[in-house]
Formats: structure tokens, C-alpha cells, sequence
């Protein structure tokens, strides 16, 4: 059994009608639910972008196969990101979500975290390579105006790039919008540098993509970039 079926199997019964009762008591509204609905000794919900982007925490680990000892490995945790994929499913049959596992129990974190973002086709928050921009922490950072995720962003970007960024650079509204960004995406991302001159909207309409180093390497990393671009979600099945 796949952790998919694994995972309707666990929370069909039970777990499944609680959640379709906290979204009735607030009408559908996902910003009242994650803030509201979302909130006991044994979850927590968070609005990270209203309307868009949530975070759902559980306080300790939820899985009966990790309590009673049958499994330790953190791998089971692509269950609990596929069961919050099927409830979300259920309760809106119409809707896309990508769920994200942002750290767990098992992973050594103090709880179990997911961010879990509403798709609907390919937006203008999606990159010229695929990402979507939503999830970005500099655009968290920027359309919330948090200073504090800016200066984790800067402080994690300039040990990873080795670069001098500083919070002050974490401003971006989008790599396809025609507003404020980052330093790199405006100005250093090769894959944007490529793209525009040629007049593309993005990878997805280059004849060449599919042998692309540049562009294949996110998509290598971020196979879900290359949904995005085709249309396609991969979270539903």
C-alpha cells in the first residue's frame, strides 16, 4: 500500500468529517479556518498570505503507525502531507493545493508543520522557470511587510550565495510582474536573462527546453516548476 491509500485509509473515518465541520462553521473561508478553526492543544493554524498561502501544525505526531512503534523512519511522513492533500480534496473538489512539508517530529523538529498553498492554474506569481513565487519567503517577507523573515531570508541567501544580501535587498512582488524584486531575480538570474530577450512568458515556451542545463537543473530539483508551466498538477493523484 502507497502512502496515498495509506493515508485515506487513516483519516477517512475520523479525521476527514472533523475537518468538514471546522469548514462549514466558517463557511469555506480558509483565512477564518487557519486562524480560528485551526487553533487547540493539538493543532495550530496560520495565515501566511491571506487566500493563498497557510501553515497547519500539529503539536505532536498524529500518525498511530509512529506512536505505537511499527515505523521511525521520516520518510512516513509523506503520509501526513498526502492525507492533508486528500481532506483538502474533499472539501473542495474544484480546488488545486500543493502541500509542503516544512519540518516534523521525525525530522527533529518540536512539531510537525505543512504549508499548504491554493493553486489555480499557472498565475502571474508563477517564474519564468516554473517556481511559484508565492512560496518564495522574500515575497512572504515583502507583501507582509515582516522584517524579521526578511532578515532570516538575507541571512540564509548570503551563506548560501556566499554574497553580501542584506534584509533590505528581500523586496520582491514577482519575477513575472512588473514591480519591485531582488537584486538576483532582476538582475543576475541567468534564466530570466535568457528568456526575456527572446520574448518568451516563460520556459515552458521555449522549443528548447527540454535540453536546457539552466532551466533543467530547477526542474531537476523542483519537478513541480515544470507542472506549473504545463499546466499539470501532480498533488491530486
Amino acid at each position: 500500500m502507497g502512502y496515498r491509500e495509506e493515508a485515506i485509509e487513516c483519516v477517512k473515518d475520523h479525521v476527514l468529517p472533523l475537518h468538514k465541520q471546522i469548514y462549514a462553521k466558517y463557511n469555506g473561508d480558509f483565512d477564518k479556518i487557519y486562524s480560528e478553526g485551526y487553533d487547540s492543544k493539538w493543532y495550530q493554524g496560520r495565515v501566511i498570505v491571506p487566500g493563498e498561502v497557510y501553515e497547519l501544525s500539529y503539536l505532536d505526531c498524529s500518525c498511530p503507525k509512529v506512536k505505537c512503534g511499527l515505523r521511525s523512519n521520516p520518510e512516513q511522513c509523506e503520509c501526513s502531507r498526502q492525507s492533508i492533500l486528500y481532506i483538502l480534496s474533499q472539501l473542495e473538489p474544484g480546488s488545486q493545493f500543493d502541500v509542503r512539508i516544512e519540518n516534523t517530529i521525525l525530522r527533529g523538529g518540536d512539531r510537525c508543520t505543512f504549508r499548504i498553498a491554493r493553486r489555480a492554474g499557472m498565475k502571474r506569481l508563477t517564474a519564468v522557470c516554473g517556481l511559484d513565487c508565492e512560496k518564495c519567503d522574500a515575497y512572504i517577507a515583502t507583501k507582509n511587510n515582516d522584517q524579521v523573515l526578511q532578515e532570516k531570508t538575507a541571512k540564509l541567501w548570503a551563506e548560501l550565495n556566499n554574497a553580501p544580501i542584506l534584509p533590505e535587498h528581500i523586496n520582491c512582488e514577482g519575477c513575472r510582474k512588473d514591480s519591485a524584486k531582488t537584486v538576483f531575480c532582476n538582475a543576475l538570474c541567468e534564466i530570466r536573462k535568457c528568456a526575456i530577450p527572446k520574448g518568451l512568458e516563460t520556459c515552458g515556451d521555449c522549443p528548447e527546453k527540454e535540453t536546457c542545463p539552466k532551466v533543467g537543473a530547477i526542474w531537476q530539483h523542483n519537478p513541480q516548476a515544470k507542472d506549473n508551466l504545463e499546466g499539470r498538477s501532480t498533488f491530486l493523484k
